[in-house]
């Protein structure tokens, strides 16, 4: 659709010009006037037609004129004059001259009017097809060039900077190798312990966005060019390349405090917090990689600096000497065994809480490795207890477990030995299910699973939620479903939702639509029609069924 502009002195031809065409059916939404040349400037610069009518004589500017003081503003609209014989030469010389795509004589001929119309029709779709080719292949080379930094910076980061390529730096970002700074920065995400697959979403699709309206807030002189962007997991591994020497420090007050103000303010999911780390300006790539993996120690610094959101890499040495240990002793780790063996639950949350708050107490005092070494020996004795009762950890229980992944997903020491404990619990209970259907799971983690799919039934509750909970392997919980239940996944949850349903429909009077959302269907056609699937009958005639219509 089009926008028209008739610029003419005289109110009736205005008018007359609106009605002598089908202007809608030509491809024009909306028409707007001026009468005269000054307001006809004001006009096009505030309205942006794609087609400008106009006569050559009128007050205070002329049409002629005025197209000399658009065409460069508005390179795109056209424009057409429309003209008397005497000016007939006037009209001529602007087609010579780029002015004007083509005039009309007075009085208007219908068929020439239309016809010279179309044309202009015909120019504008051109216009547009090669602004959107233009654009789509701006795109493509933009896409292009962000996939080819993203992958030289995973390189770079999986491989230490080994074998990495300071000319392919170079070329990247069309800089001299011997003049590029280069800086680390990291944006981390926490989510709520079992992560929704809203929060991952927004995540993904606003990782690199958020990371870059960050810097450029703190640093307005970068440039998003020279900016290279790498996501895994929660985390966005980013470095800027500049041929300027930076201050290496950026997070100086009042950066600091701009920096905490940004990151909370940026983080729209509800219980997700946002963190950053920066290092110091390097101009070699392994020191680089190096400083990027130091992120993970600098975002430790949340466990022990509450509140703090924004974090700095200190240089090598910076650091006073550290001499504080921390280990799980011998003590500790029968006593873990004993409560998982006899089900002592009380007496195993009161010592994982004290775990915890031994950790954070001396996690200021000790190497970031250190403090995950501890975590490690917490988890190592769950294992011994899961092989001794016949449970295969790496089938049975979530990578991020085993590989300390889960760190990511909290900000405090609490909430982290909470969900660790979580863990150990569920371990027992496995345990305790294996042995009595003799070294396999048994049907009743189903009716655990049933409980916190009602807890959630208004909600979308995917796989991958339901295994975060219950600490499995989402391939090892898919299995179990099959081999177990002998359906998937999404058929036992579909059977919880409508048995919930008819329950909802024969227990109170609330409206259809509501049932639908109340079960998790957040369109109402779709949960008539898997209802239906389900038990032969809809949902209005199930209520009368039951005799529940008024």
């Amino acid at each position: 659709m089009y926008k028209l502009m008739i610029v003419e002195d005289e109110p009736l031809i205005r008018m007359g010009l609106q009605k002598y065409l089908d202007w809608k059916e030509l491809g024009f939404h909306e028409i707007v006037e001026a009468e005269n040349g000054a307001e006809g400037v004001h006009t096009a610069l505030k309205e942006k037609p794609d087609l400008v009518i106009t006569d050559i004589r009128m007050p205070l500017m002329d049409g002629l004129e005025m197209i000399g003081s658009l065409r460069d503003t508005l390179p795109e609209t056209l424009f057409v004059i429309w003209t008397g014989y005497n000016d007939f030469e006037y009209a001529r010389e602007a087609l010579r001259l780029g002015n004007v795509s083509a005039y009309l004589l007075k009085p208007l001929q219908y068929e020439e009017s239309l016809r010279t119309i179309q044309n202009c029709v015909k120019q504008l779709e051109q216009k547009r097809e090669q602004a959107r080719l233009a654009s789509a292949i701006q795109h493509n080379l933009v896409e292009n060039m962000q996939l080819k930094r993203s992958r030289f910076l995973k390189q770079l980061l999986e491989d230490g900077g080994a074998s990495a390529d300071t000319g392919q730096l170079a070329d990247l970002c069309g800089m001299n190798a011997a003049d590029m700074q280069l800086q680390p920065f990291v944006l981390s995400y926490v989510p709520a312990s079992v992560p929704s697959p809203q929060s991952r979403a927004w995540w993904r699709q606003s990782a690199e966005q958020l990371l870059t309206d960050l810097l450029q807030r703190m640093i307005p002189s970068i440039e998003r060019q020279h900016l290279f962007c790498y996501s895994s997991h929660h985390k966005m591994y980013a470095f800027t390349v500049t041929d300027e020497e930076q201050a290496p420090y950026l997070m100086l007050p009042p950066l600091q405090q701009e920096a905490e103000r940004l990151l909370r303010g940026a983080a729209v999911e509800p219980d997700v917090r946002l963190y950053f780390a920066l290092g110091p300006v390097t101009s070699d790539l392994p020191t680089l990689s190096s400083l990027l993996h130091q992120a993970d120690q600098a975002f430790f610094a949340r466990f022990i600096q509450d509140g703090a959101r924004a974090f700095e890499l200190r240089p090598s040495g910076a650091d006073p000497l550290r001499t504080a240990l921390i280990q799980l002793g011998d003590k500790d780790k029968m006593q873990l065994l004993a409560c998982l063996e006899q089900g002592e639950t009380e007496q195993l949350e009161q010592l994982m809480r004290r775990l915890g708050q031994e950790l954070q107490a001396k996690a200021g005092q000790i190497p970031m490795e250190q403090g995950l070494g501890f975590i490690q020996e917490v988890i190592a004795t769950g294992i011994r207890y899961a092989g001794k009762h016949g449970i295969n950890i790496e089938e049975t229980y979530h990578q991020r477990l085993l590989y300390l992944r889960f760190v990511d997903d909290f900000d405090s020491m609490p909430a982290l030995f909470e969900w660790l404990t979580g863990w150990m619990l569920q371990l027992r209970t496995d345990a305790g299910q294996a042995a009595r259907n003799g070294g396999a799971p048994d049907t009743a983690v189903f009716d655990q699973i049933e409980a916190y799919i009602l807890q959630h039934i208004d909600q979308e509750i995917t796989l991958q939620m339901v295994a975060d909970r219950f600490f499995y392997n989402p391939s090892y919980l898919s299995r179990l479903f099959k081999t177990k239940l002998n359906k998937n996944y999404v058929a036992f949850v579909t059977e919880i939702r409508i048995a919930y349903a008819k329950r909802c429909l024969v227990q109170s009077k609330v409206p259809m639509t509501d049932v639908a959302q109340m079960c998790g269907y957040a369109s109402y056609k779709h949960f008539v029609k898997t209802f239906r699937k389900m038990t032969d009958t809809t949902p209005s005639d199930y209520r009368k069924q039951m005799g529940m219509m008024d």
